[in-house]
């Protein structure tokens, strides 16, 4: 395609350009995960980093703060929760689940006038749009809520040139923006673009044409919705638009589609030269008779949701944002599989490379992670992958029985085991379903769905332990039953073939005897499978065991939840979801793939650790124990002393260089005592080993140690007895970071560490603390600075990152602490000299060197110190004279108070205790002293004037009832 006039990166430069130039700061789009907004799954519209902002509750370290008028363009996804384009993407030409939102924005500076005056200049004269072409909308008013219609903004599109039959009305629903029940709200103004032209297109404004399509929206923000639904007046009146850039370059490009433009042309030139389709034609429903248009949409707008949403730390998973990952990963699998006959494993990654280039100038943080982006997207697909197959089949056996059986519908239990059993989110299953011309019922799914819910809680308690083979159990399996040892080599396979996901059922345990079928256990009971050839990893050596499924494809699934080793013998513990299982059923073995591949992260991790840990304490480094999950590793060794920082420092140095070198990692069984002889070679002190014993080389092939066993230089690998998985290539752990360093026991120390995924998590928390650190130093000094230093005290101690950057944050910290606590002191000093001041000057004045009490406001703030202050002044040095002072303001919403009872008063039975708690009755919370003075702190500070009077009062009244 030639390159248009406007291409999307000039519409965007342009955009910014223009508001830069009218006195807006470039502001970066933040991420698509709001982790500092718990009430949204993804980022979905511009304004939700500026949400704190509208609302009044930014914090001043905030730099966003500091902003009157900003442009910007907003990484945006809809694919899950309220806003949800999912399912309409690929099926038509304007709906995405990730797009960018260009908008500017004016807090509290300019309104309408300017917004609607550059809304219209920016689209007629500098992107050149036909202005017969533009409609635009106002707020019609609402008389049940008392709002009038805005007929500011239609006189001020027609002063800027638009016709009056291009100015429509709209309601609440078109033209009246909230951001939620409550909270900023306000009337906006959208402009809309006829793709077509030539016509009166008015009537087609917010029908849902897709040639008539609303670009940009000024929403007019003056309004706070209260909870009882009435509208207050904003203290400033904000400015927030949104542009859907994608919507714009297709105006800008004159294509009906926004898939026609150059923001996915260098995508879809990508997929084809990675499938070999035929090329992308831009047609629509029936009009795609071959369905390759839809799948080319489908993957390149997939791509984007998926390489933006990892890149920002949403990761696939199986709960809320990651799911929507998932399911999004899934889908695209699936078009790419089905309708360009695409190898699942390595699809996405594939793509990726045209989307960096593409976007990389603007949003680098695709380019810095576009490795883990790859590897990320190619563990889930490979994943994915070993169930396709399976799964597809299922569905066409379910999908031939709903057409026979009149119905044309599919069971809502059909459709959950899909993805109960092969991983088919919901929305993929309907998506085959529609393909097909079957039906699903929403309702019938949701009790499928609550039914496994039901019966997984039911199991959980039941199966929290599992019975073990005693050394009875044991021999009559080997003496009695004369049952093989089963064969778990296909556990240490990284790339599946089919064999070593099948095995054949032995036996059956039920804890206390040996049967040949399930049929006769009761349904969510615990019980064991023994299998003759499984992939499933048994506890052993620190590593945790996998967890999985065994299954006979819509015949029986069994759920494994634990498996552990007895003799040899490996039981696998869980409880049956369906069917029966007998022995001599084939069945799939199905371990959890997405939790075995960050085990061996970890457990490789663990090897390289072991190693710097002796590069750099020393050769009296031995393993205690070790513990490798799917979220950390955690390594137990012998050492007199606590790791030094620069010790910790190296040891991480050294490890992550291993990493870094991607070395292979070689596995082989060797005869005990030949291994033995492997210079440097690690073993577990007491442990014993069995005959051959399986010897793990990080680097070099254990062969090649064989040949030399004796050389000096093996001492530089890592080189270990070891039973347990790891990875292919050192490379795939990423990073890994040391979190904790401890002693567990006089001479052991421990250190927890994570590697992967795991390991950029706590990188990034670490620098967000890092950026609030520098905001917070930033603020000027006040009870702002005060409260964010205090709260981030307390957060800063429970972070969990490397222990290294801890310590630096904690430094960088105590400089921020230091500053604040001596400006405390220092304003300290001056507010208690202040308080002083006006105390003793009341007693040296003219008219009042007779006076013996002094009640009053003192001009500082709620300081209990600076009460005090006065208090002891007159306790040591004017005993004679009383005092009663207040401090605080109805802006502190505090009130300090104190009272000093001088021995003239004392004596005429004046008393502290009673004198405060006539005033405590006025401003709340308590007080509390020993006589002759009293101190104490309210609440209702809008009361202190009232407190002053009441005290004065009491006091009169004392003494005249005294005289």
């Amino acid at each position: 395609m030639d390159s248009p006039e406007w291409t999307g990166v000039r519409v965007r430069k342009t955009f910014f350009e223009f508001f830069e130039e009218r006195g807006h700061t470039i502001v970066p789009s933040s991420s698509v995960v709001p982790y500092n907004d718990p009430t949204l799954l993804f980022t979905n519209a511009g304004m939700n980093q500026f949400k704190p902002i509208f609302l009044g509750t930014i914090a001043g370290s905030d730099d966003l703060s500091k902003l009157k008028r900003a442009v910007d363009t907003q990484k945006c996804i809809r694919a899950g929760g309220k806003h949800n384009d999912l399912d309409d993407v690929g099926k038509d030409s304007y709906h995405h689940t990730f797009f960018e939102m260009l908008g500017n924005w004016s807090f509290g500076d300019y309104f309408k006038k300017e917004a609607i005056e550059w809304s219209w200049e920016l689209l007629t004269k500098v992107y050149g749009l036909d202005p017969s072409r533009l409609y635009v909308t106002y707020f019609e008013g609402n008389p049940d809520l008392n709002l009038e219609p805005d007929f500011e903004a239609k006189e001020l599109w027609k002063s800027v040139g638009v016709p009056e039959s291009h100015i429509l009305p709209g309601d609440m629903k078109d033209n009246f923006w909230e951001m939620g029940d409550q909270g900023p709200c306000g009337p906006c103004s959208e402009i809309h673009y006829d793709k077509v032209g030539g016509r009166n297109a008015a009537h087609l404004v917010n029908q849902d044409d897709p040639l008539v399509v609303e670009v940009w929206n000024n929403v007019f923000m003056q309004f706070d919705r209260q909870k009882d639904k009435s509208l207050k007046p904003l203290p400033a009146k904000h400015i927030d638009t949104g542009m859907g850039f994608e919507r714009l370059v297709s105006a800008l490009q004159d294509k009906k589609s926004n898939y026609a433009t150059d923001i996915f042309t260098p995508l879809f030139d990508q997929i084809q030269r990675v499938t070999g389709a035929r090329p992308y034609t831009d047609t629509y429903g029936k009009d795609d008779s071959d369905g390759i248009d839809t799948a080319y949409r489908v993957v390149a707008d997939h791509i984007r949701l998926l390489a933006f949403a990892i890149s920002d730390g949403a990761v696939p998973n199986n709960e809320g944002r990651g799911y929507v990952v998932r399911r999004v990963l899934r889908r695209g699998s699936r078009y790419a599989r089905k309708y360009f006959g695409a190898e699942i494993g390595s699809f996405f990654s594939r793509i990726l490379p045209a989307l960096v280039e593409q976007m990389g100038e603007q949003f680098p943080e695709l380019v810095k992670q576009q490795q883990d982006i790859k590897e990320i997207l190619d563990e889930e697909e490979d994943a994915f992958a070993r169930t396709l197959d399976r799964g597809e089949r299922q569905f066409e056996k379910y999908a031939v029985q709903a057409a026979s059986s009149g119905t044309n519908k599919l069971s809502g239990a059909d459709v959950w085991r899909l993805y109960d059993t092969f991983g088919f989110p919901e929305d993929l299953t309907k998506l085959m379903a529609e393909e097909r011309g079957l039906e699903t019922d929403e309702n019938e799914i949701a009790i499928a769905r609550e039914k496994a819910r039901e019966a997984s809680k039911a199991v959980k308690e039941a199966v929290q332990t599992f019975a073990k083979l005693n050394v009875h159990q044991i021999a009559e399996l080997k003496d009695k039953i004369q049952l093989p040892l089963p064969n778990d080599e296909p556990k240490f396979s990284i790339k599946f073939s089919e064999d070593d996901m099948t095995g054949k059922v032995q036996l059956i345990y039920t804890g206390t005897e040996f049967v040949k079928s399930t049929k006769d256990i009761a349904p969510n009971t615990p019980f064991g499978i023994l299998l003759d050839r499984t992939n499933f990893y048994a506890e052993q050596g620190g590593q945790v065991a996998d967890t999985g499924k065994i299954v006979i494809d819509d015949v029986a699934e069994f759920e494994v939840r634990d498996v552990q080793q007895f003799g040899g013998y490996i039981v696998h513990n869980g409880f049956l979801k369906y069917g029966e299982l007998k022995a001599g059923d084939v069945v799939t073995c199905e371990y959890d793939e997405l939790r075995r591949q960050p085990i061996r992260n970890n457990h490789t991790g663990t090897h390289i650790l072991n190693h710097s840990l002796r590069e750099v304490l020393g050769d009296e480094v031995n393993q205690k124990g070790s513990l490798v999950d799917q979220d950390k590793l955690r390594f137990d060794f012998s050492h007199k002393t606590a790791v030094t920082l620069p010790e910790l420092k190296k040891i991480e140095h050294l490890s992550n260089e291993y990493v870094r070198q991607n070395c292979k990692v070689y596995a082989k069984d060797v005869e005990l005592d030949l291994a033995r002889r492997i210079n440097g070679v690690r073993a577990v002190f007491g442990e014993t080993y069995p005959n051959p014993v399986r010897v793990v080389s990080v680097g070099i092939d254990v062969d090649m140690l064989l040949e030399t066993p004796e050389n000096p230089e093996w001492r530089k690998v890592s080189v270990e007895f070891c039973g347990g998985t790891h990875v292919e290539k050192t490379g795939i752990i990423k990073d890994l970071v040391i979190v904790e360093e401890s002693g567990i026991a006089k001479g052991i120390r421990r250190i927890v560490a994570y590697t992967g995924e795991a390991a950029h998590r706590v990188q990034r928390e670490a620098e967000e603390f890092g950026k609030r650190i520098a905001a917070i130093e930033s603020l000027p000094f006040g009870p702002e600075k005060e409260a964010e230093v205090k709260q981030a005290t307390v957060d800063l101690n429970n972070l969990v990152v490397s222990t290294l950057t801890k310590e630096d944050l904690k430094v960088r910290f105590s400089k921020v602490v230091k500053a604040v606590v001596e400006e405390q002191k220092k304003r300290q000093k001056a507010e208690s000299k202040t308080a002083l001041d006006a105390v003793t000057g009341h007693f040296t004045k003219e008219e009042n060197k007779d006076s013996k009490y002094f009640v009053g406001h003192l001009p500082i703030s709620a300081n209990a110190k600076a009460i005090s202050d006065v208090m002891n002044h007159f306790k040591s040095k004017d005993k004679t004279r009383t005092v009663y002072v207040f401090g605080g303001s109805e802006a502190e919403g505090v009130v300090v108070h104190g009272v000093y009872v001088g021995t003239e008063h004392s004596s005429q039975g004046v008393t502290a205790e009673l004198w405060a708690a006539a005033v405590t009755e006025v401003v709340g919370g308590k007080s509390g002293g020993k006589e002759p003075t009293r101190q104490g702190q309210g609440t209702n500070a809008d009361k202190i004037t009232e407190a002053v009077a009441v005290a004065e009062k009491w006091l009169a009244e004392k003494l005249k009832i005294s005289e």
